[in-house]
């Protein structure tokens, strides 16, 4: 498949999304709002695009030949762009350092593994109560 194939594809993925979850716009602030919420510091588009770039290139990693995921990220390196300015100004206004740190100046996450299997053996069989009618 050559290149203008593949930018095709990711563009008609755009109008199928949209059609499917509204305007990329609406929809990214929505998220970025929602993540807001749940992290507790303001969370920008141009973040989510972003993120959503590094979801798709894990993904790719997992499975190089999945075309599906190369195409959003695709998609998502351009929302990114059309954020990009905004995000700048956003940052810049508010006297905010947005140059990158390196990884090794962050402390790792520590993550603990979980275990797929429940252990429903502590669980009892409760019959629900008859109604009177019966």
């Amino acid at each position: 498949m050559n290149p203008h194939d593949l930018l095709k594809q990711a563009s008609d993925l755009i109008g199928e999304r949209g059609a499917d979850y509204g305007g990329i716009e609406n929809n990214f602030q929505l998220i970025a709002d929602l993540a807001s919420l749940r992290l507790g510091r303001d969370i920008h588009p141009y973040e989510v695009a972003v993120i959503m770039v590094c979801v798709k290139n894990a993904r790719n990693f997992a499975n190089p030949t999945h075309t599906d995921s190369r195409l959003d990220a695709m998609n998502y390196e351009a929302f990114a762009t059309m954020f990009a300015k905004d995000y700048e100004d956003q940052k810049s206004n508010a006297g905010a350092d947005i140059d990158y740190k390196r990884k090794r100046d962050f402390r790792a996450a520590v993550v603990t593994k979980l275990n797929t299997k429940l252990d429903l053996s502590h669980l009892e069989t409760v019959q629900a109560p008859r109604s009177a009618e019966s």
